[in-house]
């Protein structure tokens, strides 16, 4: 399915309910649990890009996606687990999310429990020096 035909399917609200659950260091499986696949798939990339904006405001430093991804399930052993036998592109793409919505969405919301709590770290961490950005920041939240 296109980015394009996704898009929307997450209102300003969800998101905006998402982030301030997040900001306050409480746990966001309820609220994804309550998102259907089209608006876990938007949630997804909205929490992603909302986590390298924060890093950016936060941390004196390039963002560096392995940092956040090595602290994420690697689709083999995710696979394994659930003992499935597909290809493994099925699972790092996202073609698994339409045909097997449970199990995949179960590995993305994992996924975004990790990006959430990243997210409360650079805030928490803020190694920013320039007031701009701290003001940014404060402003943003």
């Amino acid at each position: 399915m296109r980015q394009d035909k996704i898009k929307g399917a997450l209102s300003i609200g969800q998101k905006f309910e998402l982030m301030v659950t997040i900001l306050k260091g409480y746990p966001i499986r309820q609220i994804l649990d309550s998102y259907d696949t089209k608006q876990l798939v938007e949630a997804h990339q909205f929490l992603w890009d909302k986590m390298v904006e924060i890093h950016y405001m936060t941390q004196d430093r390039e963002f560096v996606r392995e940092e956040v991804t090595r602290k994420m399930t690697p689709s083999a052993v995710y696979q394994r687990q659930q003992g499935c036998d597909l290809r493994i592109d099925y699972c790092k793409g996202v073609e698994c999310i339409w045909s097997n919505p449970i199990c995949a969405g179960n590995k993305v919301k994992n996924n975004m429990e990790v990006m959430a709590q990243t997210i409360v770290e650079y805030i928490s961490n803020s190694k920013t020096q320039n007031i701009e950005n701290k003001k940014q920041v404060t402003s943003w939240l």
